[in-house]
């Protein structure tokens, strides 16, 4: 892995500052400017959370949406909240679960009421009382996107007898020098983590909630692995993630699910591996910022939240990305009240199958404030510099 890359990788991050504030900034004018109409919902969020067309969503609800992308990073999500006072001209945050416990308790998210959106008690309880929800017993959050993350591998070198082994990843000599790694701490360390305490017995508690003893232990692993030259380069944006794998710099790398479905549109025989070790289990939460009952539009608000709990939206990002709502089987009635494709439709279904599947399996939950992130941080920094 070349200084270039490491460098590419932290200055996309910083442009991407730059380009998220000048984003936010328009999106702030624009929804101002629509305010008046009362209609529309201004979301800022992970960008594989967003619709490639909101249309359906707004038949559904009668609400426009104003959507601003951000990097899935919870530095980026704590510059925008915090730094950027993003709640001043946003209704509501797309964000990864487990930021509420850091973002809650300090005031800038505002606790949320079930009772006031619709189909709340029949969400199954584990997963609307979800931990990358909740701070202590206050609800910050629905869940919005869910799935469980494992790895891309090309299919024309490896064949598809799963479940493969997260080894592909982080020590294998077949896929020596051509491994493409998330350049996050959120994903690439709870993965390898899992992967020692699994694989290798390593005494890891919780890969997404390390003690620094146990961080450094597992970033130990990996600059180890990185000196024997298991890894091609870091990936820092969902364009950067496909386009290792189309240019088959990459063979295998910890890419996000809607990085295969891109891979395979493009012909490609990418396969989203069934593993051994178990998943990344992760959440996409959607919070409410504070500034909200400020401005008097909670109700809109909750109407919103419940539009992404609703058919539309579950049934859209099915399709596009291979994610689940909090009501996966909204969107299979959406899609068969709507008469939509037949590809579609069984996409849907076989989208629920998969995430029920994953489920089940050994995992960790994705926490993107862990109790000792600085050093965490810290320690991935270490991986990125050696």
């Amino acid at each position: 892995m070349t200084d270039d890359a490491r460098t590419s990788g932290a200055l996309n991050r910083r442009q991407l500052l730059h380009v998220t504030a000048a984003a936010a900034m328009t999106t702030m004018i624009q929804s101002r400017s629509m305010a008046a109409d009362g209609d529309t919902i201004r979301i800022m969020g992970v960008e594989t959370a967003a619709l490639e067309d909101w249309a359906p969503y707004t038949q559904e609800t009668g609400l426009k949406v104003a959507f601003t992308g951000i990097n899935s990073d919870p530095g980026v999500f704590r510059q925008e909240v915090v730094a950027n006072s993003a709640g001043d001209s946003v209704d509501i945050f797309l964000m990864d679960g487990g930021i509420e416990d850091e973002l809650g308790p300090k005031g800038f998210f505002m606790p949320i009421d079930g009772s006031k959106i619709d189909g709340w008690s029949s969400i199954p309880e584990n997963m609307r009382m979800s931990p990358l929800l909740m701070a202590g017993d206050t609800l910050y959050g629905i869940p919005a996107v869910l799935n469980a993350d494992s790895f891309a591998y090309d299919r024309t070198v490896f064949d598809d007898k799963e479940p493969l082994s997260f080894a592909l990843l982080f020590e294998s000599d077949a896929t020596k020098g051509k491994v493409g790694l998330e350049n996050t701490w959120l994903t690439t360390l709870p993965m390898a983590a899992n992967y020692l305490k699994v694989a290798k017995g390593a005494a890891i508690a919780d890969p997404a909630n390390m003690s620094p003893e146990e961080a450094k232990a597992v970033v130990d692993f990996l600059i180890e692995r990185k000196k024997a030259g298991q890894f091609r380069a870091l990936w820092s944006s969902f364009d950067e993630s496909v386009d290792m794998m189309a240019r088959k710099e990459a063979i295998v790398s910890n890419v996000w699910e809607p990085a295969v479905k891109a891979l395979q549109k493009k012909g490609m025989k990418i396969g989203y591996a069934i593993t051994r070790e178990g998943y990344n289990k992760w959440l996409i939460g959607a919070f409410v910022p504070k500034q909200v009952k400020d401005r008097g539009t909670e109700a809109l608000v909750y109407k919103a939240l419940a539009g992404l709990l609703g058919g539309a939206y579950s049934a859209q990002i099915a399709i596009l990305r291979g994610y689940a709502t909090g009501h996966p089987e909204l969107g299979l009635a959406y899609a068969k009240a709507h008469n939509l494709p037949a590809d579609q439709i069984a996409a849907i279904e076989a989208n629920i199958v998969k995430v029920k599947k994953k489920f089940a399996a050994p995992l960790f939950w994705q926490n993107a404030a862990p109790t000792h992130v600085t050093e965490i941080e810290a320690e991935w920094e270490r991986f990125r510099q050696a």
